[in-house]
């Protein structure tokens, strides 16, 4: 072997040499993801397209593999609105996971009149929960399917109560909408664990007849309330008056008697 050939393997060694080893720099960067505060993630293989077992929930960096990926999702609270306004909304729709807002729910009371309700709630992933939510709807389509979820609930609700329950009661209404937004966000048999909590239900848009109906109503009932606070006074005005006479007529009797004693004892002196 020649000098020259010797030099052109040396040559060659160390570009394979320095190949190898940028590449393997430039893989171990590439193998490693950090994830935020605030987030899940599911580990996706690359060569199999499967999904760990073990969702990852602490945040940092960490070493995936070449190829592979962390599909993240939100570990913290998220609101969902329905809602004609975005007002009160824009604050947090900059986030990584921005809320999820929708147009109000259309829906029917018991007695068949329509309404647009404006409601919002919180929901919240459970982590155990990832793996089939990805295999149930994906990396990111759970967002429209959960609106689909919380629509279906919400209107079942709505028909469960007359229209001017909406006006009398909603407390009773707000924990049935809770109650119903809970049965569908928690299936677990399918693989569907989330959590909902701060419902609020903020207005209900019924026909102007309705409206005016109620209106009405609740005109006579602060008419009634007036009138019956203006007896009230009366009646307490009149026992008043009973009980100043009732003491007038007391005080006269003691002092009659007392002068019929003095009378008495006059008499008895003579």
């Amino acid at each position: 072997m020649g000098i020259e050939q010797i030099q052109i393997f040396k040559a060659c060694s160390c570009f394979c040499c320095c190949f190898w080893a940028i590449f393997a720099i430039i893989a171990v960067i590439l193998s490693l993801k950090s994830m935020e505060q605030g987030r899940y993630a599911v580990h996706l293989i690359w060569l199999s397209q499967s999904i760990l077992d073990e969702p990852v929930t602490q945040a940092g960096l960490r070493f995936i593999g070449l190829g592979n990926a962390l599909l993240e999702y939100p570990s913290t609270f998220q609101t969902m609105y329905f809602t004609t306004t975005t007002q009160g909304v824009q604050a947090t729709s900059q986030s990584a996971f921005p809320p999820i807002v929708k147009p109000p729910i259309r829906a029917r009371s018991k007695d068949g009149l329509e309404m647009y309700v404006t409601i919002s709630f919180q929901w919240k992933l459970e982590p155990q929960a990832l793996k089939p939510l990805y295999y149930l709807l994906g990396e990111d389509g759970y967002d429209d399917a959960f609106v689909r979820f919380a629509r279906a609930a919400l209107i079942n609700t709505c028909s469960y109560f007359p229209a001017d329950m909406y006006f009398t009661n909603r407390t009773i209404i707000t924990a049935k909408m809770l109650e119903d937004l809970e049965n569908n966000f928690q299936k677990p048999e399918k693989g569907l664990q989330t959590t909902i909590k701060g419902l609020q239900l903020q207005d209900v848009d019924l026909p102007d007849e309705f409206d005016v109906e109620i209106a009405n109503t609740q005109t006579q009932l602060q008419e009634l309330e007036v009138a019956f606070a203006e007896r009230v006074e009366r009646e307490v005005a009149m026992q008043t008056e009973l009980l100043v006479s009732t003491q007038q007529v007391l005080k006269r009797l003691e002092t009659q008697r007392g002068e019929a004693r003095g009378y008495l004892e006059l008499n008895q002196a003579q």
